[in-house]
């Protein structure tokens, strides 16, 4: 029974290596110069900006004097730059295993973010809620 497994799981393994391959090839998506990035509040605050690319929402936020609240000064250990993204969430940058920690499961399975670890890379609109 084990040799039988044995082609097709090796050929399983290269099809996975194959596709890794390709994924490299291509490369991070292209940061743009300058996009749009809406923030809306759950007071009803509602801040439409243009700002670099490639800059944490945090940065963004700063930019465009909206307040989200950061107490460990953008370093990814506290999760109080938490925000909702309502639109754009694959023109941000992935999510990475630390940000996905701090996050907790059911904030990461619903798509939220850290504002100080979430690039953007093109156009989006993200929730901060108000949290005091």
């Amino acid at each position: 029974m084990a040799d039988r497994e044995g082609p097709g799981r090796l050929l399983r393994l290269g099809k996975r290596i194959g596709q890794r391959l390709r994924a490299a090839r291509r490369g991070p998506p292209p940061v743009p110069e300058r996009t749009t990035v809406v923030f809306q509040t759950d007071s009803g605050q509602r801040v439409e900006g243009e700002v670099p690319g490639g800059i944490s929402l945090l940065a963004c936020a700063r930019h465009l004097d909206v307040r989200v609240t950061h107490y460990c000064g953008g370093m990814c250990s506290c999760g109080t730059c938490r925000v909702e993204v309502v639109d754009g969430a694959d023109l941000l940058s992935p999510a990475l295993p630390n940000e996905r920690m701090v996050l907790g499961a059911e904030r990461d399975a619903a798509g939220d973010r850290l504002a100080c670890q979430a690039r953007v890379l093109g156009p989006v609109v993200v929730r901060v809620p108000d949290w005091f």
